[in-house]
């Protein structure tokens, strides 16, 4: 039996692409898996009425006080959360100059406050049962960066660095924390990169790809495979990493 089983793991952004595999993966293993998710209340209360979920939020999480009620009531219907992924993120092209300053404050409001706020609420009852794991979705655009994603690959760098700062402050506490960096994955996020001018960036990355299989999406399943690894303790020689987990495409960069 996985060792995540019984444990109260929450899910941000965890109904759809890379967080509703993670979900699924999660709940196979035994965990009682809670999300918190900009999904319709309504999408969520079926997912918890068919046993899918544990529990379900519907909650911006760039706002902190919502946050930190939402995990005051998962805590209180499941028990302490032990396990946190925070996935939850936004993507918009935001090239400059004609990028509104609004759009980059979004992603920096979502991606890397709305991470932090959820991490900060789960930490005392964590720090209290005496430790937990924790994994961040970053990105490659936060590795190497790309022309016009300014504001998304700001973010998701920013989101490496919290959690490897975070691993430092927190590792004593029996708290390990990773940061997962994820290549293009089929999911809703990239959905509008399914265009001509998106098929010709595709195909200028495939020209120096190393992967094998010649295809440049990947599946939200290989992403979450990945992060069940870094939450069981199977990897507990793992702490404070940041991965790239893109078939390879950060090695040509």
């Amino acid at each position: 039996m996985s060792n995540l089983a019984g444990k109260v793991a929450l899910v941000t952004g965890g109904t759809s692409g890379i967080g509703a595999a993670v979900s699924k993966l999660l709940r196979e293993a035994g965990a009682r898996v809670a999300v918190l998710s900009d999904a319709p209340r309504a999408d969520l209360d079926k997912e918890v009425a068919s046993g899918a979920l544990a529990h379900a939020v519907h909650v911006d999480i760039s706002d902190a006080e919502a946050v930190a009620q939402a995990v005051r009531g998962i805590e209180a219907a499941l028990g302490p959360v032990t396990l946190l992924v925070n996935n939850a993120a936004m993507w918009a092209p935001n090239p400059v100059p004609e990028s509104p300053l609004s759009l980059f404050d979004r992603h920096i409001d979502v991606n890397l406050k709305g991470t932090f706020y959820v991490t900060q609420a789960v930490l005392p009852a964590m720090i209290e049962t005496g430790g937990g794991a924790i994994v961040f979705i970053g990105s490659v655009s936060g590795v190497a960066g790309r022309a016009g994603d300014s504001a998304y690959s700001a973010s998701k760098a920013a989101v490496a660095m919290l959690s490897r700062t975070l691993a430092a402050e927190l590792g004593p506490k029996g708290i390990r924390i990773n940061c997962v960096c994820p290549g293009a994955v089929a999911t809703p996020l990239t959905a509008n990169l399914c265009t001509p001018e998106g098929e010709q960036a595709i195909a200028a990355l495939m020209d120096g790809h190393p992967s094998p299989r010649r295809k440049f999406f990947m599946e939200p399943v290989q992403i979450a495979q990945l992060v069940c690894f870094l939450l069981d303790d199977k990897s507990s020689c793992v702490h404070g990493a940041v991965i790239p987990a893109d078939e390879g495409l950060t090695a040509t960069m």
